[in-house]
């Protein structure tokens, strides 16, 4: 299973960016606005399981919160709350980080995987390793595992 990343961006298009640009954005050496992004309050982040030939197996919706650009420790508590029941419903959890993405979001992530629409029929959900990672306290890269 590969993974990966697409962000949207200034434009609010689609674009892909390195596992290690997302990495660096969520340990805080980075900012967003050095992956192009003009948000200083939240990155919206595509993650994309894929299979050996890179044909989507599952995608996941995130809006990840951002404190000038930065994801500090506050913003990690924050995306944290989304996997606890007791502040947020999945129903609360789902609408939030679902909303909000470009009208055209199917037909551009098409054409960034270069795989037909039809090819996109698969499990949508919210989170991926991001949410995983905060839920768990481990790393991005670590919480692939628990997507297998």
């Amino acid at each position: 299973m590969k993974i990966r990343y697409l962000i949207v961006d200034a434009d609010k298009q689609l674009r892909f960016v390195r596992r290690d640009e997302v990495e660096a954005v969520w340990h805080g050496h980075a900012n967003v606005a050095d992956l192009g992004c003009a948000g200083l309050t939240e990155l919206r982040v595509v993650s994309v399981l894929c299979d050996d030939d890179y044909i989507p197996s599952k995608i996941y919706l995130l809006r990840m919160p951002l404190t000038e650009g930065c994801f500090t420790r506050a913003n990690y508590r924050t995306l944290r709350s989304f996997t606890m029941r007791e502040h947020v419903t999945i129903r609360e959890a789902f609408h939030h980080h679902s909303d909000g993405w470009p009208r055209d979001f199917f037909t551009q992530l098409a054409v960034a995987l270069d795989v037909p629409r039809a090819q996109l029929d698969v499990p949508f959900g919210v989170g991926g390793p991001l949410l995983i990672a905060a839920a768990l306290h481990i790393s991005p890269k670590r919480a692939l595992k628990y997507l297998r």
